[in-house]
């Protein structure tokens, strides 16, 4: 069998190049980035006995999500409150995490958090077929309001947090609107 080799041009090689170093400097600067997130101070506490619910109805706190853990990577997934439907993008950013959960679990805890009904949880995971996220309402308690944007609207606003449990403590560490297809690894603090 023979070797095709394709002759490119020069513009093309150039233009290859530039890209190349283009990318270089996204990811240096992404590990900057992630070098000053790692580098933030302690955060506010966040009640640790928060009351939430499992999509299937169990009462719960956010200790609990902890499990052992000492980190928690929190998704607040963005929801029309008025119809009950998740922002699409919202959701596929949870079906981009669910297939990523099993090995990140070997690191933190993980939750996708929504201010809507249990029950509308549960159908939403089923519909979405998600395997490994376990789904949160933040009904009955005001963690949603506590940690995350409405802007005073409806429509709550897509984000994500790291908190960090210190004893029977839990501190926000960060929390900002980065998409869940960052590297999910670069949001969490550094191992002690």
């Amino acid at each position: 069998m023979s070797t095709v080799h394709v002759a490119a041009s020069e513009d093309y090689r150039r233009a290859r190049a530039e890209l190349l170093a283009a990318e270089g400097e996204l990811r240096a600067a992404a590990a900057a980035v992630a070098a000053l997130r790692a580098a933030l101070p302690p955060g506010p506490d966040v009640d640790a006995s928060a009351p939430l619910t499992t999509a299937g109805g169990k009462p719960i706190t956010l200790d609990d999500v902890f499990g052992d853990h000492r980190t928690l990577l929190a998704h607040h997934l963005a929801f029309d409150l008025l119809s009950e439907e998740p922002e699409e993008a919202g959701a596929r950013d949870v079906d981009a995490l669910d297939a990523q959960v099993p090995w990140l679990r070997e690191r933190t805890a993980i939750a996708v958090f929504a201010p809507v009904p249990p029950h509308v949880l549960a159908q939403l995971a089923q519909r979405r077929a998600w395997r490994w996220i376990v789904p949160i309402s933040t009904q009955p308690g005001d963690l949603s309001d506590r940690l995350h944007d409405t802007s005073g609207t409806a429509r709550t606003v897509s984000t994500s947090a790291v908190l960090i449990r210190e004893g029977a403590t839990a501190r926000l560490h960060w929390h900002g609107r980065t998409p869940l297809t960052a590297p999910l690894l670069h949001l969490l603090p550094q191992p002690e």
